[in-house]
């Protein structure tokens, strides 16, 4: 855990429970040490660092100034009071801040600061109730509602807390009857409002005021209005999936996020289509509707029941509201966060807000989103694809008609092979029975026979290797072979 972490929860963790009865005493105290003075009701029991040996509460509650003075040191205690009943108990601590004043901090910031403390709130058996911030005519305070154990029952808590002239400041009312209610609220509010500083408050300069002005997406072409003092701000590190972050000159911390990517062209999108589909796809048809709200919740990290449809610019959106984890100043804060997404041309757009829908910047966000102008996709373009898709399926039909003849005209001439192959056996046979012919002397029957089965009496065929050679030749073209003819005989 950071140095800077350990302080913020010590001034923040004060649990001092002390026994008490009504005693009247000055309502001014002055707290040097804390540069400041602080006023408290009359019917309170109070007790200061400068306690005095003879203070009879001291002995009234079976208390020593040593003992009390010692307990006040070891918590960080400047202030302990407590109403007549010992319903509740007011206690002021103090410890050196890192910081200077939580003037300088914006609402953003201080509000990332207090959801530190939840977890660690948590580890100790102390529940983290909600926090708000209130701003004092000098000091800006966190008031943060918690809850112990508390020797068997529960004790609730408020503390305001800030940050002025480098002193952690805490002022907290723990109540021992019962939650906070509204009566508690203003008691410990009035108080507060008691505090005078001895010191100006430091602010930080005064922040530049920018024009609005229009961001183009290089990619999709799509366009929107940044509002007036918006600025686009660099990234601390390249991000494959953000194209634009922009920041708020007004509240330090507050940014929105942008970011396109193209659906159409990614490869595991097409690796889920076939080929015909790929050519017949066109940007028009992928919108909203190729995701689902279990799509959304999974992408976010929420429940689909989280997921809702918004519509602005009369455009439909996704949305959904997360709680995120983010450094700030080195300590993890919970920072809460707005999504809108929507599909449209084949392009997925992402806005997100990093802030709660309460927030006195969100209508800089939805006024943004309103102004999105998306491309229109060129009716020719549309007509063109589409074109090419027909031709497409037209010249499959042809090639699957060719295929079929093809089959066909295989599966005939498998026929005629299978024929040929019966034809060639009885031509071996016949010339084994030439050959035979020929070796027994009858040579001119064989001639004849050997014409009449090419059906041409000017064509006859070579005793040796069955070329067709013309009737009257000598010899084989092929072979070479001396042909037995009428002449040659």
């Amino acid at each position: 855990m950071s140095r800077i972490f350990k302080v913020l929860l010590s001034f923040c963790l004060v649990f001092c429970l002390l026994p008490s009865q009504a005693f009247a005493a000055n309502t001014t105290y002055e707290l040097d040490e804390l540069g400041m003075s602080i006023e408290l009701p009359s019917n309170h029991v109070v007790f200061t660092r400068d306690i005095k040996a003879n203070d009879p509460n001291l002995s009234a509650y079976g208390l020593t100034k040593d003992g009390m003075s010692s307990l006040m040191l070891e918590r960080s205690i400047y202030l302990n009071a407590w109403d007549e009943d010992v319903n509740y108990e007011i206690i002021v601590t103090m410890v050196d801040s890192p910081f200077e004043d939580y003037n300088q901090f914006s609402d953003t910031t201080l509000n990332g600061f207090v959801s530190a403390l939840e977890t660690e709130y948590a580890s100790m058996g102390i529940t983290f109730i909600r926090s708000d911030l209130y701003q004092h005519s000098q000091a800006k305070f966190a008031k943060i509602y918690i809850s112990q154990p508390n020797n068997g029952d529960t004790a609730y808590g408020l503390q305001y807390h800030t940050v002025y002239n480098g002193k952690a400041i805490n002022i907290t009312l723990q109540s021992y009857s019962g939650e906070i209610d509204s009566s508690r609220e203003a008691i410990i509010q009035e108080i507060v409002d008691t505090i005078r500083f001895d010191t100006e408050p430091q602010f930080s300069a005064p922040p530049v005021q920018t024009k609005a002005f229009t961001y183009t997406d290089k990619d999709s072409g799509m366009t929107f209005t940044v509002p007036a003092n918006w600025v686009e701000s660099s990234m601390n590190e390249n991000r494959e999936y953000i194209d634009a972050k922009f920041t708020s000159n007004l509240e330090e911390g507050l940014c929105i996020i942008f970011s396109s990517q193209d659906v159409y062209e990614l490869e595991d999108f097409k690796a889920e289509l076939s080929a015909t589909e790929q050519l017949l796809l066109t940007r028009d048809v992928i919108g909203n509707d190729i995701f689902t709200k279990a799509d959304i919740a999974e992408m976010y990290g929420c429940k689909e029941k989280d997921v809702l449809m918004v519509t602005y610019g009369d455009k439909e959106y996704y949305t959904a509201e997360v709680i995120k984890t983010d450094t700030s100043y080195g300590i993890p804060i919970s920072v809460p966060m707005v999504y809108l997404l929507r599909c449209e041309n084949g392009y997925m757009y992402m806005f997100q807000f990093n802030g709660t829908k309460d927030s006195p910047y969100f209508d800089d966000f939805i006024n943004l989103i309103s102004s999105a102008k998306y491309p229109v996709i060129a009716d020719e373009m549309l007509v063109q694809r589409r074109t090419i898709g027909i031709v497409f399926i037209l010249v499959l039909i042809v090639l699957a008609i060719i295929c079929v003849f093809a089959v066909q005209k295989r599966r005939s001439r498998k026929g005629s092979i299978e024929g040929s192959v019966h034809i060639t056996d009885s031509a071996h046979n016949e010339e084994d029975n030439q050959n035979e012919t020929f070796l027994s002397g009858n040579i001119q029957e064989a001639i004849h026979r050997a014409t009449d089965s090419a059906g041409d009496s000017s064509v006859i065929f070579c005793h040796k290797c069955g070329a067709k050679v013309n009737y009257g030749s000598q010899f084989c073209h092929k072979c070479g072979a001396k042909l037995f003819t009428e002449e040659g005989r």
